[in-house]
């Protein structure tokens, strides 16, 4: 997590006059900072106050110990600099951003499907993908401030578990009472994954039935892989294989075309664009020449 709140920090820098800012907004940044990132983390605090979770807590009025900063820093008083990491100044102006007039929803009914539209379920505390069957066990809300994602069928929230030591990486995802103080069980939801402390959910697309486990997040690259999870309503790509008589399947890798057995994989999928007479290969999102 340091790692992506030094990412934060380092691209909002600026290459302004250093310390720039009065004592007033040097105020109220550290009373919001200590807020939500206690001992005086500072990069921590930027990074959480940028998220967009941090600006709806803000805006929701959860956070009153940040209400000073959002006021001054979107005035001409917050058109200065703090340093927030060794060297490095930032804007205040782009840390806070105006509250949405109206607000969205603090709570979002989510449902997530494949790339090839198997949908996340939950039965029994456990994670899966199936074909849609339009159940309780197929919906979720997203709770944008608290980063939760609790299940309808049971009332409980996901949770990424911890593999015993010296294992320290993540590999089953379950359901949980939930407790927004547990960390395990805070989750972004972007970029076509849900992922939490560097891990996101992942499944065999390929397979009915498959569980859902957590691994390290490719973010994105591939576009398509077995980590894919959007909107359903999002997906609506249509995926078609092109196979040989003996019933060999077309291949993509690394831009090459192969005739190979099945191997049930995106590289094996392919989107038929009728407008333009061409075929595109899920893999590597190119067109066949």
């Amino acid at each position: 997590m340091k790692n992506i709140y030094l990412t934060a920090l380092l691209a909002a820098a600026n290459a302004q006059t250093p310390g720039t800012c009065k004592q007033d907004v040097l105020d109220a940044f550290n009373k919001c900072a200590a807020f939500v990132a206690p001992g005086n983390i500072t990069p921590a605090a930027l990074g959480i106050l940028q998220s967009t979770a941090g600006h709806l807590s803000i805006c929701y009025g959860d956070w009153p110990e940040c209400n000073d900063l959002q006021k001054l820093g979107l005035s001409p008083a917050g058109d200065c600099t703090i340093n927030t990491w060794k060297g490095q100044w930032t804007n205040v102006k782009t840390i806070v951003s105006p509250c949405q007039d109206p607000m969205p929803p603090r709570l979002a009914e989510k449902q997530f499907c494949t790339a090839n539209k198997l949908i996340l379920s939950e039965f029994y505390g456990q994670l899966y993908t199936d074909v849609i069957h339009n159940n309780d066990n197929e919906k979720f809300t997203y709770n944008q401030t608290a980063q939760t994602l609790t299940a309808k069928s049971n009332g409980q929230c996901l949770e990424v578990v911890p593999n015993p030591s010296p294992d320290y990486s993540f590999g089953t995802v379950k359901t949980s009472p939930c407790d927004l103080k547990n960390q395990y069980q805070k989750w972004a939801v972007d970029g076509n994954r849900v992922r939490s402390s560097g891990y996101c959910l992942k499944t065999d697309p390929f397979k009915r039935g498959s569980g859902v486990s957590a691994a390290p997040c490719d973010y994105g690259t591939p576009y398509i892989s077995n980590e894919f999870f959007a909107d359903c309503n999002s997906v609506t790509t249509n995926y078609v294989r092109i196979v040989s008589t003996r019933g060999k399947r077309i291949s993509e890798y690394y831009s090459g075309l192969y005739f190979n057995d099945p191997a049930n994989n995106f590289n094996e999928l392919f989107t038929w664009d009728a407008g333009t007479q061409m075929f595109k290969s899920a893999s590597s999102q190119q067109c066949l020449d």
